[in-house]
């Protein structure tokens, strides 16, 4: 009996060390966490317009949908502000320090069911005011292009199939927090 655990034990073994953690944590229903970075500017008039990532179309999953302006998994032992600088910089070519001032604003938690099982997850939501003449470029190529929109364009997209579904309840929160939805509209 102890050998046939032994060889299972292995397996497992052997199968997680070749898989990444943050995508094997649904098969034990370990909760997964990300980093999702609102980008936002006000212009001199208070205008507020917001930018978004549409993800290249090679991606794994939701390719050519809308993002936010940068976001990723939180990976074993890696710090949450570690995680948004890292990702400002490799999606979005932020320098570390305008990505430090984003400001930690909320949590977005839900679950989703797809082919590959059940995942619970929740996402670490920062608002990060750039300046009006700052433009993201694409850099690790997860990206294929920015759009900078005005609050209206963000919301009429919001209510299309156009956005990754996680990405749509991060800036559906930013909406609400910013008073440019109410939450029962």
């Amino acid at each position: 009996m102890a050998a046939t655990n032994g060889v299972w034990s292995e397996k497992i073994l052997h199968l997680l060390r070749r898989m990444n953690n943050f995508y094997t944590t649904g098969l034990f229903g370990v909760k997964r966490y990300g980093v999702h970075i609102n980008g936002y500017t006000v212009g001199d008039s208070g205008e507020v317009s917001m930018w978004l990532a549409r993800r290249s179309r090679t991606k794994q999953t939701y390719p050519g949908l809308l993002d936010n302006m940068a976001a990723g998994g939180l990976a074993a032992g890696v710090g949450i502000r570690h995680t948004l600088i890292k990702e400002c910089q490799e999606e979005a070519c932020i320098p570390s320090a305008i990505a430090a001032t984003a400001r930690p604003v909320s949590t977005v938690s839900y679950t989703y069911e797809d082919e590959e099982g059940v995942f619970p997850e929740s996402q670490f939501v920062f608002d990060l005011q750039l300046p009006a003449d700052f433009r993201p470029r694409v850099g690790d190529g997860e990206v294929l292009e920015f759009h900078l929109l005005p609050i209206e364009k963000v919301k009429e997209l919001l209510a299309s199939d156009d956005f990754k579904p996680n990405s749509a309840m991060v800036v559906l929160d930013f909406l609400i927090r910013h008073a440019f939805i109410e939450p029962d509209s």
